[in-house]
């Protein structure tokens, strides 16, 4: 069936706005990064030493952080020859991206995008980029939502996030909304997970016939047992593009009875968006490399880079964020790269075999209700300001323990406000509030954010 209205937003609307009245690169990034994914590995690999040495010759010149480290080391930019010299560069933790959050701030006075996130790391993070930056985002997500045959204007249905502390000013949400029509993207919360909520979200679906359902991908795994027990289905294959956590077999196999073969998993996080998306050979997710440089490392009494097949720390490079750039960034996710070669597809961009470490348990309301493990991830996304890390623990009655270790002080009525939007969101269950100097890993040395007492 034609889609008028998704020609029209293709063709006209959306080159129009982006190109012609914004004057953004986007779509000419995009353009490129089309004919990049076919380029062969020294193409590839001379690009990212190309846009590497720009990054860092910037960074050394206009960031006191990254100078006082290349300095630190004996090096200057012009020691950055070839991709392995990289890993001549100090990481950078979390914790570090935090404590220097200023001292990474480009003083060549770029405009900043804020952000802030807490992923599934329970260390709420500050973070900001450039507008450059954010047109190379875009473009990359049009190119990987672009492998699931999703395209601008088709269709979606996005089976997503949770409700925040406080939402944006009404203007800022107008605009968000016009956005979404113009884009015919439908925003459905995917905090409740109860039958009846599923129950309406498949009376969405089959009032929006929507081309792509984009989810996180254990509430789209919920959605579609939900969908195959109750036997709802009867619509024609949706193409599914999941995120957010890690998509285990059994979920695909649930997805794909739901909604057909076409289902397409996901790796990135808010500090650089997209890392890696799945092509429709399936056979890993293509890292984003003319954007992002992905490296897979151990680290013991020595760093060195992880063998294909072997289970190692995800250590991003952000290539085009020259506002508050993130240089060998310790992410806190694990993984394990595929064998070098090329796709089935034949495209040479590096592939990740899959990620580990992303997953977070499932609570339940005062009925028994799923809840998705990210409700407080998301929640303490807007608190990054004032919480450093945090811990949930959901008792055997249902009640959840909420340890909190603060930026400072946290005033009684921030908490009365919490335990209100818990409420509100898990209802039926106890929030009992504690702050704490700091949180205990367990015994193999990680701190586990979401638990769930059986």
């Amino acid at each position: 069936m034609n889609d008028l209205y998704g020609e029209l937003f293709r063709g006209v609307i959306y080159p129009a706005w982006e190109t012609t009245i914004r004057r953004r690169p986007t779509l000419k990034h995009w353009q490129r990064l089309e004919r990049s994914q076919w380029s062969s590995l020294d193409e590839l690999q001379a690009f990212q030493l190309r846009e590497l040495r720009s990054l860092l010759q910037h960074a050394f010149t206009h960031t006191p952080h990254y100078r006082r480290r290349f300095l630190e080391r004996g090096l200057s930019p012009e020691h950055i020859n070839h991709l392995d010299d990289l890993r001549r560069l100090p990481l950078l933790t979390r914790e570090e991206a935090t404590s220097c959050f200023e001292d990474r701030k480009s003083r060549a006075g770029l405009p900043l995008i804020d952000k802030a996130t807490s992923g599934t790391t329970g260390q709420p993070l500050v973070f900001a980029y450039d507008r450059g930056s954010e047109y190379w985002r875009q473009a990359i997500k049009l190119r990987g939502y672009g492998w699931a045959g999703y395209q601008p204007g088709d269709r979606s249905v996005h089976f997503w996030g949770s409700p925040v502390l406080e939402p944006p000013p009404p203007a800022r949400r107008a605009k968000a909304s016009l956005d979404h029509w113009l884009k015919r993207e439908h925003y459905v919360d995917c905090t409740d997970r109860s039958e009846q909520r599923l129950a309406q979200v498949v009376n969405e679906l089959r009032r929006l016939r929507p081309r792509v359902l984009v989810c996180y991908a254990q509430a789209g795994a919920a959605l579609a047992r939900y969908v195959n027990q109750e036997g709802c289905r009867d619509w024609p294959d949706i193409a599914v593009i999941s995120a957010a956590e890690r998509l285990f077999p059994s979920d695909r196999e649930a997805l794909v009875r739901a909604f057909g073969p076409g289902v397409f998993e996901t790796y990135g996080n808010r500090e650089v968006m997209l890392m890696a998306a799945e092509c429709d050979a399936h056979q890993g997710m293509h890292l984003s490399v003319e954007n992002l440089i992905v490296e897979i490392v151990v680290r013991g009494d020595r760093e060195r880079p992880a063998e294909p097949g072997e289970l190692g720390e995800v250590v991003v490079t952000d290539l085009h964020n020259y506002g508050v750039p993130f240089i060998r960034y310790l992410t806190g996710d694990l993984a394990i790269a595929a064998a070098p070669g090329s796709c089935a597809c034949g495209r040479m961009l590096g592939r990740l075999e899959r990620v580990e470490g992303r997953t977070t348990e499932t609570l339940r309301d005062g009925d028994g209700n799923a809840v998705s493990g990210l409700f407080f991830n998301v929640l303490f996304a807007a608190l990054a300001h004032r919480v450093r890390s945090f811990q949930v623990v959901q008792r055997r009655d249902r009640a959840i323990d909420l340890k909190l270790v603060p930026m400072g002080t946290l005033d009684e009525a921030l908490l009365d406000q919490l335990r209100r939007h818990c409420r509100q969101h898990i209802p039926g269950v106890e929030l009992r509030t504690h702050v704490v100097p700091e949180l205990t890993a367990d015994r193999s040395g990680k701190l586990r954010v979401v638990t769930v007492e059986s």
